[in-house]
């Protein structure tokens, strides 16, 4: 039985830029509407590598070319949010609703075969979809004495991807 070791390190170089304008509206009582824009990008480097043999022969043992993969994305959305007196705390209910535009949803990355010089070939991994809907649902209370407990559900939306994300805080502030 053959085995194969490889080692390689990765490297993720991110930035966003993001616009909007608050403004509060008469509907439900002042709802608070931000219309924004953003655009960002992702650069990841993946560096040139290859199998090793640890045990066996080498056969089957794999090189890949180094890739350096850009995806830009853009994103068109509004959020929202409103606040509200209950008793001795605040609630704030926060939403967000957007389109997201993705401009290199694919992922490919070049193999060839160390023992067979030539024999190349193209490993391609799940795309993304180009298109996708963002939305988020929060809610968060703070309580004069410090404490605050707080939801967020968010989902991402597309004809070939759905994904669904929740967290909670708890704090305490002195």
């Amino acid at each position: 039985m053959d085995q194969l070791r490889a080692r390689f390190r990765a490297n993720n170089l991110a930035g966003r830029l993001e616009g909007g304008s608050r403004f509060a509206t008469t509907w439900f009582g002042g709802l608070d509407l931000t219309p924004y824009a953003a655009a960002q990008v992702t650069i990841t480097r993946l560096p040139g590598y290859a199998e090793a043999v640890t045990a066996g022969a080498n056969s089957f043992a794999l090189s890949y070319l180094a890739s350096t993969v850009t995806s830009p994305r853009t994103e068109l959305g509004v959020r929202s949010g409103k606040s509200f007196a209950v008793n001795d705390a605040l609630l704030t209910l926060r939403g967000r609703a957007a389109w997201a535009r993705d401009f290199n949803p694919d992922t490919a990355a070049w193999a060839s075969f160390q023992a067979l010089p030539g024999a190349s070939f193209v490993v391609n991994g799940a795309a993304g979809a180009r298109d996708v809907a963002l939305t988020t649902v929060s809610a968060e209370m703070n309580w004069r004495k410090g404490i605050a407990l707080a939801a967020t559900f968010e989902g991402e939306f597309s004809a070939v991807t759905r994904s669904y994300a929740g967290k909670s805080v708890a704090s305490y502030r002195w």
